[in-house]
């Protein structure tokens, strides 16, 4: 019986909008600042990791620019937090919404730091581990155990969703927990019959 489903985050369960990142550099043009084209380029790169190892919005506000080399006075460095807060946090997908009234205990096991997740109202009732809280990373096993533990969950009790096969399926199934791949686009081949595969977070329903 499933009592307990780990969900990951970015690509499954919620999404950045496209074009997002190219409006820090309009904003920041607000404040009189050249910004290059290779610079929000280079930006753009750089934030899926400065989301994972900030622990705060101030704190990727802090890295956004030090990565443009830029000065900003305390005020406007605040207005710059504010709106990166207000631009890049993320949407849920349409379909996430089937699962948020699952009887399950819920958790999301993320490379994203716990500030992303809790910006989601709709998560709140879900307990967030992130690498600094997991003590670990994706794809460490220990990541996985550490959710396992902190929800007195059982493998054979839980079940992992995510999008990657290499950060979410295969560490999952290798501590014995079902695992289940959401694959809204149909690009991921699986010859693995213990991996289940999901086009829609509308089915998790039929598999717990």
């Amino acid at each position: 019986m499933i009592r307990l489903i780990i969900f990951d985050f970015s690509g499954t369960l919620a999404h950045y909008a496209a074009g997002e990142y190219r409006n820090v550099a309009e904003k920041l043009r607000e404040f009189n600042l050249p910004v290059s084209d290779e610079q929000v380029a280079k930006l753009e790169e750089k934030l899926p990791a400065y989301f994972s190892e900030a622990a705060s919005w101030k704190e990727l506000t802090d890295k956004v620019v030090q990565k443009l080399g830029i000065v900003l006075e305390a005020d406007r460095r605040e207005s710059l937090e504010a709106f990166l807060e207000r631009r890049l946090t993320c949407r849920l997908y349409e379909d996430a919404e089937s699962v948020l009234s699952l009887p399950q205990d819920k958790a999301v096991l993320t490379l994203s730091g716990k500030f992303v997740v809790s910006s989601i109202p709709e998560l709140r009732h879900f307990e967030v581990f992130s690498p600094e809280i997991a003590g670990a990373a994706k794809p460490d096993l220990k990541a996985f155990l550490a959710v396992l533990e902190k929800m007195q969950a059982d493998p054979e009790e839980a079940v992992m969703v995510g999008d990657s096969l290499e950060n979410d399926i295969l560490p999952a199934l290798a501590i014995g927990m079902k695992a289940v791949l959401i694959d809204r686009e149909n690009k991921v081949k699986v010859d693995d019959p213990a991996i289940i595969k999901i086009a829609s977070l509308k089915e998790l329903k039929r598999f717990l």
